[in-house]
């Protein structure tokens, strides 16, 4: 501020002025360095949005990359009569549930046991010492010693909740004006295995204390298909597949088990309409309008162009390794438009998923079957290509001959098994132990079943089919995931860091400028010292030379 106040004050000039625009001529490059810098934060945040997007598309793609995920069943119980309003049982399907019907008799529901005391005026009334026995069915047992310690209805109480039994005491306060409190000991298992009996040697005042059973253990009885059924507990997993039983009353009924074509239909037109919102966000970005010839924000980047030609590519090829009529997702309704979105045709796809569900759902998920009935089929992984691989058991090593002149592995002996490629006639082992193998390198990596047998031979062959669900889902996995360093992550490390360096540069530029700025106000202040200084000469001389010519002109 003190060097402004001599700014012009000699010369007569505006040197604020002159400095301003000196200081902006200065500072265009700093301008071309921001205008950089917004582009390069316009790419991020699209880049940070398209993340976003394909997280929110990843989220449903996995909703139908398997098989259980992808179909989805329903159950209706109808009781037999129509005045019969209670409800016998709550059912819940997996995709493994078939279709059909199936008569079910409730007889009686499995209960566990119950057994009470008497009354007692406190929950702290006093008991005299003894013991208290429990059994629970005929594989456990434990018995409570009352002494000082515990010789309260209370404290028995926690003595038989610490045993660590499948039992659970606790009060039971009937209202009575005199005696309200009562110890009510439940079974935590119902079924007759579970059935809990007490034997008492102890003194409740002058009455010797011991415990009624109010309820007694017992197995639930149902009729399926006319099937007498026993079973420990009112959950019932294992009678009708894909389907658990909630026994709730007794009675009877039908069950009906059916395809819920409606819930997939609402999946996959929720996959249609993310995958649109997705496609048209890219064709935003990579747009390029030739009248204007103004482009997206992302226009031109390899990775984002790769990625919408691995959607439309997903969308549109052929899904090999499927077992049905059904290869592309056009056959049941899923068609492409001009503009790269999808449009689905419900009454098509519902014919589809009617004519065969397990073709529909190879489409969209991932699948495995086998030929031989010593194999199955249990998953497999990322690095998993889809193929058939031919599985083979082998020993090599030494070799003995029995008495009989048979052949069998010696000591030292090893047994492999083996995968490839089907009809390839190069052999890799898979990894594991007893009848887990896994594969372990090639295509076949990741590729997990069980073999029940290790005698030498061949077991047929092990066929792994990826839907457009999987495929995208391990696509998307490489774009999203941090730790995979994929194209995405790769594109959004670039950009912050080009960032950073604009950043630093624009600072590094705002000191320059500063100091140039500060450069200029000192020469220009020396200037109008130097013009003060001459002005002050001038002023001398001129006096001076007044002087002189005052006295001539005297003469």
């Amino acid at each position: 501020m003190a060097q402004n106040a001599v700014f012009g004050i000699n010369s007569n000039l505006d040197t604020q002025d002159i400095i301003n625009k000196m200081v902006s001529l200065e500072a265009r490059s700093m301008d071309l360095v921001e205008a950089k810098k917004q582009i390069e934060q316009q790419k991020l945040a699209s880049f940070q949005e398209l993340k976003n997007r394909l997280q929110t598309f990843k989220s449903v793609v996995t909703t139908l990359n398997t098989e259980s995920r992808f179909i989805v069943n329903k159950s209706v119980f109808s009781n037999n009569s129509f005045s019969d309003s209670n409800k016998v049982v709550d059912i819940t399907t997996t995709s493994s549930a078939t279709s059909g019907t199936h008569s079910l008799i409730v007889n009686n529901l499995a209960t566990e046991s119950k057994l009470i005391t008497s009354g007692h005026a406190e929950t702290t009334s006093s008991i005299s010492s003894g013991t208290v026995t429990i059994v629970i069915g005929s594989s456990a047992s434990s018995t409570v010693t009352i002494d000082s310690t515990n010789n309260t209805l209370d404290g028995l109480r926690l003595a038989i909740n610490n045993l660590g039994l499948d039992v659970k005491a606790s009060f039971l306060n009937d209202g009575d004006a005199t005696n309200p409190y009562r110890l009510l000991i439940s079974g935590t298992q119902t079924g007759g295995t579970g059935a809990v009996t007490m034997s008492t040697n102890i003194t409740s005042g002058s009455v010797t204390m011991g415990f009624d059973t109010t309820q007694t253990a017992q197995n639930a009885s149902l009729t399926l298909d006319g099937v007498s059924i026993t079973k420990s507990s009112n959950t019932v997993t294992d009678v009708i597949t894909g389907a658990a039983l909630k026994l709730q009353s007794a009675g009877s009924g039908t069950i009906s088990l059916s395809t819920n074509t409606e819930a997939i239909t609402t999946k996959v037109s929720d996959f249609v309409d993310e995958y649109n919102d997705l496609s048209l966000f890219l064709g935003e970005q990579l747009a390029l309008d030739s009248e204007t010839e103004q482009t997206g924000v992302l226009f031109g980047n390899f990775a984002v162009q790769n990625l919408q030609q691995i959607l439309r590519s997903s969308i549109s090829s052929k899904i090999k390794g499927i077992s049905g009529d059904y290869t592309y997702l056009s056959q049941i309704g899923i068609t492409t438009q001009s503009d790269g979105t999808l449009i689905l045709d419900t009454d098509k796809l519902s014919d589809a998923l009617v004519d065969d569900i397990e073709n529909v759902s190879q489409l969209f998920s991932s699948n495995g079957s086998v030929t031989n009935s010593s194999v199955a089929y249990v998953g497999f992984t990322s690095d998993t290509e889809p193929g058939t691989y031919d599985i083979r058991v082998t020993t090599e090593g030494r070799i003995t001959r029995d008495a009989f002149g048979l052949d069998s592995p010696g000591s030292g002996a090893s047994t492999f098994v083996q995968l490839s490629n089907s009809g390839a006639s190069t052999f890799v082992n898979a990894s594991g132990s007893g009848n887990f193998w896994a594969g372990s390198s090639g295509d076949s990596t990741g590729l997990n079943f069980r073999i029940s047998s290790l005698t030498d031979g061949s077991y047929g062959q092990i066929t792994l089919s990826i839907g457009v669900a999987e495929i995208l889902n391990r696509e998307l996995e490489n774009l999203v995931d941090t730790s995979l360093n994929g194209p995405l992550v790769t594109e959004l490390d670039t950009i912050k860091e080009t960032v950073d360096d604009y950043n630093e540069t624009l600072l590094d530029q705002a000191e320059r400028l500063l100091e140039f700025e500060e450069t200029l106000k000192a020469r220009f202040t020396n200037l109008e010292i130097v013009l003060g200084r001459l002005n002050a000469q001038k002023d001398t001389f001129n006096s001076a030379l007044a002087g002189i010519q005052n006295i001539f002109q005297k003469k």
